[in-house]
């Protein structure tokens, strides 16, 4: 058996495949040794926090990826094996039918269909497909009928990943290199010089959302963190955070009161703002720098009881946070 006959782990075919959704390869590359090392296997990443495994994900952006990975991971430690047919694969969290269909092809070498970004894209092109595989019931079995004969072979997963690495590396987004395609003369976008036009484009419904960022600090020197009742990371610890109007971040914000007592404050100040995109949103903030006198009580909760609060050391703060939204409130102070 040569090393491409070999089958592979499924754990790791499992992990960099839900890496690689709407992430490039160059970037993953990275994240995915980092991960290896500290979580090598399910047992391993079943018995992490769900803090840590964010801190690990940071970077990766749709945070839902990581807490699906986890809450898999404890499915999969607690039967004691990770499943092998795609029916058990797509009942776990966050696994569905292309995740299901790698892990199978990939790792134990099923005759079992892929249909990712790129072989949605050299579909699209080689048949002229004008619509995507999101549009419809109709539409999405159109591209899987074509990834299914691609996987009707004994070495399907060669099939497979031949294909995945042809997307990657010729058939790219933009300016493939047709002459160097094995698949250039049944390419019907290659043969009408309609590869720009294929696959059409994804409409995409941005959402504009300013709000306020709190970084409240006490006289010692910790920032507050909390977790639940958010805008945005509402399962992770994250800097307080809400929807606000341009300009209206002098004083004391309302919603600051949730948290402290208006009473214990020395001093607010604007220290700047930045910008984030998540999902749909994309987002501008001003972050609002909150200091609190001596001997001010450290609230445990919130008013709110289904908010923990957490006070963190302000040294620390930038390796607490498991979010880039709070790295760059935190570097403005």
């Amino acid at each position: 058996m040569s090393d491409l006959d070999a089958p592979r782990d499924p754990y790791a075919v499992w992990i960099s495949e839900t890496m690689l959704q709407q992430t490039q390869v160059s970037t993953v590359r990275e994240y995915f040794v980092r991960w290896m090392k500290r979580f090598p296997d399910i047992k391993t990443l079943a018995a992490a926090s769900e803090e840590e495994v964010f801190m690990y994900w940071q970077g990766l952006g749709y945070y839902s990826r990581a807490r699906n990975i986890l809450k898999t991971a404890k499915i999969a430690a607690e039967r004691k094996k990770f499943p092998r047919t795609r029916k058990e694969l797509e009942a776990l969290p966050g696994i569905g039918a292309y995740t299901a269909g790698a892990i199978l092809s990939l790792a134990y070498h099923e005759r079992e269909a892929i249909l990712d970004g790129n072989l949605v894209r050299i579909f699209s092109r080689l048949y002229a497909l004008d619509f995507l595989p999101t549009e419809s019931k109709e539409s999405s079995e159109a591209y899987w009928n074509y990834a299914r004969e691609v996987a009707d072979s004994p070495k399907a997963y060669m099939h497979n990943e031949a294909l995945m690495e042809l997307g990657r590396t010729i058939c790219k987004i933009k300016n493939p290199d047709c002459a160097n395609c094995p698949l250039q003369e049944s390419c019907r976008a290659a043969k009408e010089n309609r590869t720009a036009d294929f696959p059409p484009a994804k409409k995409h419904i941005q959402k504009d959302w300013h709000g306020t960022v709190l970084v409240i600090e006490s006289a010692d020197h910790k920032i507050l963190a909390i977790h639940g009742g958010q805008k945005f990371f509402k399962n992770q610890f994250t800097l307080p955070h809400f929807e606000s109007p341009r300009n209206a971040t002098s004083g004391l914000p309302a919603q600051a009161e949730d948290y402290i007592n208006a009473d214990n404050v020395c001093a607010v100040k604007n220290i700047g703002k930045f910008k984030h995109n998540i999902t749909v949103h994309k987002i501008e903030c001003d972050v609002l720098h909150i200091k609190l006198r001596e001997k001010a009580p450290m609230r445990k909760a919130s008013a709110n009881t289904t908010h923990e609060i957490q006070w963190i050391k302000r040294e620390t703060a930038q390796d607490f946070f498991a979010n880039s939204f709070c790295l760059k409130a935190l570097a403005k102070l």
